[in-house]
């Protein structure tokens, strides 16, 4: 059993990209409540609930944004569906220590927290909030917003027109030019301007995603 913990706590701190002093942390992090009652990842699994949710809201509000608009996104971003993702690409479903062949699939997200909670235990905040951002929140850091795209999506989901796009103005010189675009979308219209038509669209779309999808 000690050569198998041994092999586990090897391949989870690979995975994790963190090396842990006690490792009976990481066991237990892994560690399902139908291998074990007592020594289960459930106290972690609440720990690391929380360390998410503050280094989450702590990088959406260095971000910016209203409160109504930060809290729909960390609604969005601590759900089940992101940290079950991010449990999968770590590969941390496939280490469950359990004792039954299906866990369900809260345990899925369930194993992310309770990991971040054993790193939160064994190495303080830092470290947690380098792994949360790391396999969490990556994705979002260096993906470029997309609101054209995310206006598309909003109507197409609601069965409504695409968005047709207008420019409304040409100006500026020819070494600094200057758009106007409107968007016209769920009956209204909205307007970004730009030194591109590309940039001006963008922006309307932006206007757009603002004041409906939010």
């Amino acid at each position: 059993m000690q050569k198998i913990s041994d092999d586990l706590v090897c391949t989870a701190e690979r995975a994790t990209g963190y090396t842990f002093k006690n490792k009976k942390l990481l066991v237990r992090a892994l560690t399902h409540s139908s291998a074990s009652r007592s020594e289960n990842y459930e106290q972690l699994e609440f720990l690391g609930d929380s360390v998410v949710q503050l280094v989450v809201t702590k990088w959406l509000y260095a971000r910016g944004g209203s409160e109504g608009e930060m809290t729909a996104e960390r609604q969005k971003l601590v759900s089940h569906t992101p940290l079950k993702c991010a449990s999968e690409a770590l590969g941390l479903t496939g280490l469950i220590i359990k004792g039954v062949r299906d866990v369900g699939e809260k345990a899925l997200s369930s194993v992310y927290e309770a990991v971040t909670g054993a790193i939160f235990a064994d190495g303080g905040y830092r470290a947690a909030e380098s792994f949360v951002k790391r396999t969490l929140l990556s994705a979002h850091i260096n993906a470029p917003e997309n609101f054209k795209g995310e206006l598309q999506e909003y109507v197409q989901g609601r069965g409504l027109p695409l968005p047709e796009y207008r420019t409304t103005r040409r100006g500026g010189s020819a070494n600094s030019p200057e758009f106007v675009c409107d968007v016209l979308v769920c009956g209204q219209s909205f307007s970004g301007a730009g030194r591109s038509k590309g940039e001006a669209e963008k922006r309307a779309a932006k206007a757009a995603v603002k004041a409906l999808v939010n």
